[in-house]
């Protein structure tokens, strides 16, 4: 064959190979219209489903994703402690979440930085998340996927949810069941006064020091002597001082009929009548008054009535 017609051969296959690459691509382009976040209760038919699909599908280059067993003693803070991250974190990546008391046994989903999980079935929703999040589509970090995977997924049959990860995010309600969306509401509100162990909840129990049953008004945070206790929410001092068997405490007036109190401290850095905000150091554990140890009491009110912490703390 003359060498012209073997060139010309060639350039024909080139030119059908660019042709068909340029078809592939305008079809995957108008295959459908950019899609908005998917509801991720909606991509999988139940925790368990969602829990085995990150554990067997979903890598990344640069981020781990673990599904930890929460054994006894476990609570989550503890367990984002453990991974170096936050409670937020946790939340952001289990979506199937109701409360924040922690199971033996419970399954959970921890990512190995700061951010929040998001399912997919469209990459175009990537541009959708970043939006929301006031970032770059560069920003957003998707899963691991097969070679050429961006121009043939949309005509595959057994399309399965695409993990994308936001660093550094907060989650929001969307993605949450309906009754952690009402309790995140207050969550953004309140924060925790200091990072610990739960030693003993809100309710009936036996009095580590008169051992009888009685009722306890609150929550006890253990932390080691001197631990930084912070304001959970904005507000103003309105007493700090020796309160019986809450030994050295201080009691803080919130926004919207709010009120906590913080007991067994060792050291007070408030005032009655100083305004604060979230955060602010106003004290540090101890184990004054009635205390088998040093920990923080923390009680809260809302309009002059008792209610669980738990309710608006994790």
């Amino acid at each position: 064959m003359p060498r012209r017609n073997l060139y010309g051969a060639a350039g024909a296959v080139a030119a059908f190979c660019i042709t068909t690459l340029f078809i592939v691509l305008s079809l995957v382009r108008g295959a459908a219209p950019a899609a908005s976040t998917e509801n991720i209760h909606e991509l999988f038919a139940s925790e368990d489903e969602y829990l085995n699909h990150v554990k067997a599908e979903v890598r990344f280059r640069d981020l781990k994703l673990s599904v930890v067993e929460i054994k006894k003693g476990d609570n989550f803070w503890k367990i984002a402690r453990d991974h170096n991250v936050n409670i937020d974190t946790l939340l952001g990546a289990n979506p199937y979440w109701n409360d924040v008391l922690a199971r033996v046994n419970q399954r959970v989903v921890v990512p190995s930085r700061v951010g929040v999980l998001h399912f997919i079935y469209d990459l175009s929703q990537v541009e959708d998340i970043a939006r929301s999040y006031d970032l770059s589509p560069d920003a957003v970090i998707v899963q691991d996927l097969p070679l050429f995977y961006r121009l043939y997924y949309r005509f595959r049959k057994d399309r399965r949810p695409l993990a994308v990860f936001v660093p550094d995010a907060r989650p929001s309600s969307d993605t949450m069941t309906d009754e952690m969306a009402r309790k995140f509401a207050l969550r953004e509100m309140f924060r925790s006064p200091l990072a610990g162990r739960f030693s003993s909840f809100f309710g009936g129990r036996n009095h580590p020091i008169f051992r009888r049953h009685s009722f306890h008004n609150g929550i006890d945070i253990a932390a080691p002597h001197g631990t930084p206790v912070g304001a959970s929410c904005e507000g103003v001092v309105s007493s700090t001082g020796w309160m019986g068997g809450y030994g050295i405490a201080v009691i803080i007036d919130h926004p919207r009929g709010y009120r906590t109190l913080y007991g067994h401290l060792s050291k007070v850095y408030v005032r009655p009548g100083q305004k604060i905000h979230a955060g602010r150091l106003i004290g540090r554990v101890g184990s004054t008054g009635w205390s088998t140890g040093p920990h923080l009491h923390f009680t809260l009110w809302h309009n002059g009535r008792l209610i669980n912490p738990m309710k608006v703390l994790w």
